[in-house]
């Protein structure tokens, strides 16, 4: 099921991608690091946790204005407390020649079986950057910011993470 998914989702990517007249695709890889944030009663608890791991995907860039792109992507996220599937669409405002600043939504959907009272969907607010090394490899880090609880039962409990996924890009298209 789980590979279904990711093949659905590449191929939607791509799908959309060639219809836009100027665009290109990479493929992406790196360092992953999650901060779970706990709370009951509106008070942080000791059972925070960081948790690191990786991540590969494919993201595209499709030129909107001189200075302006939309960056969809798709990222596989493999650490130690389960897996992700993360789907984002940061726009970009290149700052310099090299260098851009990205900001947008982010979703995520966890793979793994989930306890009762939590729901997979993740919704976030993703900002970062990304510096063009060459014309074909670059690096992005980017952090994330949850704006929706996992957690949806009762007892004023609150279950978020933040993530930075920090990684290199190879532009294939």
């Amino acid at each position: 099921m789980r590979r279904h998914t990711l093949t659905i989702c590449l191929l939607f990517l791509v799908s959309a991608t060639t219809f836009a007249q100027d665009f290109n695709l990479s493929a992406t890889a790196g360092y992953l690091n999650i901060n779970s944030i706990f709370k009951v009663d509106g008070e942080k608890r000791d059972l925070d946790f960081k948790s690191s791991g990786f991540y590969f995907g494919t993201q595209s860039e499709i030129n909107l204005a001189e200075k302006i792109d939309l960056h969809p992507e798709i990222a596989l996220a493999l650490n130690a407390e389960g897996d992700a599937l993360y789907f984002g669409a940061l726009g970009s405002y290149q700052a310099t020649e090299d260098f851009s600043v990205l900001l947008g939504p982010t979703l995520n959907i966890i793979l793994e079986d989930v306890a009762n009272g939590y729901q997979t969907l993740g919704i976030f607010l993703g900002f970062g950057g990304n510096y063009d090394i060459t014309e074909k490899i670059y690096a992005q880090a980017k952090y994330n910011v949850q704006l929706n609880d996992y957690y949806n039962g009762t007892g004023g409990v609150s279950s978020k993470v933040n993530f930075l996924m920090a990684g290199i890009g190879f532009r294939v298209l």
